[in-house]
């Protein structure tokens, strides 16, 4: 498996894998190229976590895991039959474990994808899938999880569940009409600017809470593996400027859900690029990057995942791995976007339009980081209220880690206001199910579960008083911090292979990069004006290439 990481994005820096696929579960490794065609929940699940552990994502995201053991039998590499695999292996006297599978072409947890194959700029600089891929308890049976998943499949039924989902579906349609409607009376000059971007930014950041919803229903690809179409609601987690779909199906449900406030959450670094920037220039410079992500930057983004990102070479007779493909839920929405800022542009309504964008997307950008404290580095506070003997259980994590968000106190309309977010404490307990109302109907019986373990529930947080200015004043005041890309240009060149510095200390590997101390010694000196001028130009315009977010 030493090939694994040798295919790397030219625009992003993306590491993907190549070689024979695998996926690890429970520690053992599983080829399942030939199942990804027939998961009932769709192939984009398990196309983009190949090379990864996906044991929290079995366990936590299937209303009845245990019944995937049989399937997954089927499907373990031959050569690893009934063996664990483990990140660290005993080395024989003569062939390391790890050298003998490398020659077996059969992988080991040191194979992991360091990076979980996702954008560097998404994750901490010093992060290591092998080694920092947090191990909680998330069994089957006898775990929190279990409890809260068995009292909630003893009193709805999959129907019962489907009844709140389409209720959920048909409110979206109607706010979706009134966005368009909205539009159409700005531009017939029958509607003022005013109520014009108040309605955008209600209907953006509804709709947004929608495709969010969306983003996490299983779906099954049709037409081939070159032409998908999943359900137009999840593309909608674009409409708001901030949220994209293209990397919220992976960075937001397959890592931020499952790792919660470890190093593999994508959503605690989600904004970081922005600290790159003087606290003067913070909020025009992250402008400026979202208008481009927004207009040119996004198109090209999927551009590279359509045709690298998500297609590899497959050796001739064997059935193409299936990947990503063209998305016309993506484009589509992508289109809207474009198309209502040229309408504003050809009659004379650019600035109600520049005017409900930078609302929307200010508003929408601090919604994401509201319900959780990604202020605090440090878990602490929040681990500290879990009962003892469930300190590393990974359901009371995110309960204790995830805030509900209160509005005008109403939770099926917060759940509209606050972008899907106002149960979201049972959202992050119950990730697989497919809408706001049908976690509002799941509370009561998640709330009598922590009750009975000491789990207290916690009011929900108001957004205007409580998260908004809290938020605010963590990204739009805390000092310039170096960006990853410089980070890394600052690090000393490593010694030849067998050599050790003058010093006699090793030095780090490259997946454990860790970033400057400002001034201390043999760092460069404090920026200058200059310094702070061009690294906001420089921001601003890669958001019109793609990159970042």
């Amino acid at each position: 498996m030493a090939d694994t990481i040798s295919r790397s994005s030219p625009q992003t820096g993306t590491d993907l894998p190549q070689g024979r696929p695998f996926w690890i579960v429970d520690g053992r490794a599983y080829d399942l190229s030939d199942w990804i065609g027939r998961h009932p929940g769709g192939p984009i699940w398990l196309a983009q976590t190949e090379g990864r552990d996906i044991s929290a994502l079995i366990h936590t995201y299937h209303r009845e895991p245990a019944r995937l053991q049989k399937i997954l039998a089927n499907y373990e590499i031959k050569e690893l039959a009934g063996k664990e695999v483990r990140p660290k292996l005993v080395a024989p006297p003569r062939l390391s474990e790890k050298d003998l599978f490398a020659k077996l072409d059969v992988p080991t947890e040191q194979d992991l994808l360091p990076k979980l194959g996702v954008p560097p700029f998404l994750l901490p600089p010093e992060f290591n899938a092998p080694t920092d891929l947090p191990k909680l308890d998330y069994r089957d049976e006898g775990s929190f999880l279990a409890e809260i998943r068995q009292r909630i499949n003893d009193k709805f039924s999959k129907q019962a569940l489907r009844k709140y989902d389409r209720a959920f579906d048909a409110v979206t349609w109607i706010i979706a009409a009134a966005h368009v409607a909205a539009l159409a009376l700005l531009i017939a000059n029958l509607m003022p600017a005013w109520a014009f971007v108040v309605i955008m930014v209600v209907t953006r950041t509804s709709l947004s809470g929608a495709g969010h919803y969306h983003l996490h229903r299983k779906w099954k690809q049709t037409g081939g593996a070159r032409f998908t179409m999943p359900p137009i609601g999840k593309a909608l987690f674009d409409i708001n400027y901030v949220g994209t779909s293209l990397i919220g199906t992976d960075g937001h449900v397959l890592l931020h859900h499952p790792y919660l406030g470890s190093g593999a959450d994508v959503k605690k670094t989600f904004f970081d690029g922005m600290l790159r920037l003087h606290p003067v220039l913070r909020v025009p410079g992250y402008t400026l990057h979202k208008l481009g992500i927004a207009v040119t930057g996004l198109p090209l983004r999927a551009w590279e995942i359509t045709w690298f990102e998500r297609r590899r070479p497959h050796p001739p007779g064997d059935v193409p791995f299936i990947r990503g493909a063209f998305r016309p839920e993506f484009w589509l929405i992508r289109a809207w976007i474009v198309a209502e800022l040229a309408l504003c542009l050809a009659t004379g309504h650019i600035l109600a339009w520049l005017a409900q964008f930078f609302v929307t997307m200010w508003l929408n950008t601090f919604l994401v980081v509201a319900s959780h404290d990604f202020e605090d580095p440090s878990s602490e506070e929040g681990l500290a209220v879990i009962p003892e003997p469930l300190r590393d259980d990974w359901a009371a994590r995110q309960i204790c880690l995830s805030f509900d968000l209160s509005v005008v106190g109403n939770r099926w309309i917060d759940l509209w206001l606050s972008a899907g977010l106002s149960p979201h404490r049972v959202h992050h307990v119950l990730p697989w199910q497919g809408s706001g109302f049908a976690n509002l109907a799941s509370e009561a019986v998640v709330r009598e579960a922590c009750a009975e373990v000491g789990i207290a529930w916690a009011r929900p947080r108001s957004l205007i008083l409580d998260r908004l200015p809290a938020v605010m004043k963590h990204y739009l005041t805390c000092p310039v911090k170096p960006s990853f890309l410089r980070a890394l240009a600052m690090q000393p060149p490593a010694p030849p292979a067998g050599m050790q510095p003058p010093d006699g200390t090793q030095p780090p590997p490259p997946d454990r990069v860790q970033p400057p101390v400002p001034n201390a010694p043999g760092t460069p000196p404090r920026s200058s004006v200059r310094d702070h001028v061009s690294e906001f130009f420089l921001y601003a315009f890669e958001g019109f290439k793609g990159v970042g977010v």
